[in-house]
């Protein structure tokens, strides 16, 4: 049941209980007013034909939406009041007349109150005009009475649920946001699992394939800003995305290609194609987007999601940045100074040689606190994946003495925003580890994306013995990204000597080892 549903059922749960609870209370009033007047064995008969029309209509209420059973209290008070005004007087088994109107206020409002109200107050008048009853003027004053009480607290019920509804209306999106918020967050504690657009997309495009034989098939989405963004696909991809970017400026229909779109509740949030030699029926296209709507409200959810916690994930990474920047590297470069005036006033050479070897070591420090800073800041912006690993490449060439080779091919299609924030966090992992412990001349960066899968490659000819230690997780960390990818990554020894870092897609081999990274340009 989705969250709609089960509040809509809810609701009418609770009206339910207050209109049983009124039913019962008139019936415990006029049971209670024989019983006084010492009419109940003469009044038992109409006492449970009452009852027996109660139960039919909280039965029929019992889990139905407001708006289907409105003709229930006016289909009440005509019973009753055909029943209570035909049958010999009982004055005190009349007051069940209150209850139709009652009902009517708390379960359908105003219009409802008054129908029921005017359809009671015909019938009471038309069955004792034509009964044989000597006291006419007085039952109806006393069923008149009754009427009228009932009508006064219908209003008064009416004009409490319509202030309810209100109020819940001025509430809906607040409840909706919160829900989606604690759902959210739940799948969240339990990992990508769930929120995972690109396992999505993969099972959506796998069952298309399984339930119609398809040879190809593509899912695409529609970003936040509008951008086209390849999720999934079987085949060639290059060639799926041109022919996705055809259908769409040419607006036409392809025998053996079913375009089927992601439609959400506002705007189209994506496409799905399907090729299959053997063409397509209207009656196969509408089964098979059958299936694809199923998949929209998790893809959307899914793809919203990755949007924001990118989002949250660069604030957080620039809150911790600034912090670092004003508190930390502020505090460092403050010993650096006490350091100087220590060095400047003592005249003991040992004292003096002490001083410049810590001062060596902040700088050192600050270095690596500079280089923290930009890695924290440093992110996929309007510029694609390259742009982002070219900037940073550039700067880490500037800020030491290695000598960089960089080499980019994108020459397939775009990536997923995501899947481009987490390549560039290892690669950033990567040349930081070189830069730090190998003692490297030369660092070798390859990024490949094409057709045949997403290669990313970092190399160098440090001294090698690039193992996990004790309480460092950077492999660790870039092992987690590559898998969060779709990627494997492995660390291997250079036949040269240094370290070799890959990551490739989990369906590409890894590739051989060239010998023309010397023809690559330089960074420096």
């Amino acid at each position: 049941m989705n969250p709609t549903a089960s509040q809509t059922f809810n609701a009418s749960l609770r009206q339910w209980r207050v209109t049983t609870a009124v039913r019962v209370f008139g019936l415990a009033l006029a049971t209670g007013s024989a019983a006084a007047s010492g009419q109940l064995g003469q009044a038992t008969p109409l006492i449970a034909a009452l009852a027996l029309i109660a139960g039919v209509a909280s039965a029929l209420e019992w889990g139905t939406p407001t708006f289907s059973t409105r003709w229930l209290p006016v289909g009440e008070a005509l019973l009753s009041a055909l029943l209570l005004l035909s049958a010999p007087e009982q004055p005190g088994v009349v007051a069940y007349l209150a209850v139709p109107p009652i009902v009517a206020g708390v379960r359908s409002g105003l219009v409802t109150t008054v129908n029921a109200t005017f359809v009671a107050a015909v019938a009471s008048i038309a069955t004792t005009v034509i009964s044989s009853e000597p006291d006419t003027v007085e039952r109806l004053t006393r069923a008149g009475v009754w009427l009228l009480a009932g009508f006064g607290v219908g209003l008064l019920a009416s004009w409490q649920l319509r202030s309810v509804r209100d109020f819940e209306a001025k509430q809906a999106p607040y409840a909706a946001a919160n829900q989606l918020m604690v759902q959210l967050h739940q799948l969240a504690q339990r990992g990508r699992l769930g929120l995972d657009s690109a396992q999505l997309a993969v099972e959506l495009e796998t069952e298309l394939r399984a339930a119609t034989g398809a040879q190809q098939s593509a899912v695409f989405v529609i970003g936040t800003d509008d951008s086209v963004g390849l999720l999934a696909a079987h085949g060639d991809a290059a060639a799926l995305f041109a022919l996705r970017d055809q259908l769409s400026q040419s607006g036409q229909t392809l025998p053996d290609v079913a375009e089927l779109p992601l439609r959400a509740a506002d705007k189209i949030r994506g496409t799905v194609l399907l090729i299959r030699s053997s063409g397509w029926t209207d009656e196969e296209r509408a089964e098979v987007q059958e299936i694809a709507d199923e998949f929209v409200v998790r893809l959307d959810t899914a793809v919203l999601f990755d949007d924001v916690r990118l989002i949250a994930t660069a604030e957080e990474r620039n809150r911790l940045a600034r912090e670092m920047h004003d508190g930390v590297a502020q505090e460092v470069v403050a010993l650096g100074f006490l350091v100087d005036e220590i060095e400047t006033v003592s005249s003991d050479p040992e004292t003096r040689a002490l001083a410049a070897t810590l001062r060596d070591e902040i700088s050192r420090v600050v270095t690596e606190l500079r280089f923290s800073i930009f890695d924290l800041r440093h992110h996929v912006a309007e510029h694609r994946l390259s742009g982002a690993l070219a900037e940073y490449v550039r700067e880490v060439s500037h800020g030491s003495d290695l000598r960089v080779h960089l080499l980019l091919d994108e020459s397939g299609p775009p990536l997923p925003s995501w899947t481009e924030s987490e390549l560039l966090r290892v690669a950033q992992e990567a040349i930081g580890n070189v830069r730090k412990h190998a003692q490297a001349m030369n660092l070798w960066v390859t990024l490949t994306s094409n057709t045949a899968g997403i290669t990313l490659r970092v190399e160098d000819d440090g001294i090698g013995n690039a193992a996990p230690r004790e309480r460092h997780w950077g492999i660790q960390t870039m092992t987690e990204r590559a898998e969060r990818i779709g990627a494997h990554l492995t660390i291997s020894p250079r036949p040269d000597g240094g370290t070799v870092v890959l990551l490739c897609s989990t369906d590409v081999a890894q590739p051989e080892r060239t010998e023309t990274r010397d023809h690559h340009r330089s960074s420096r």
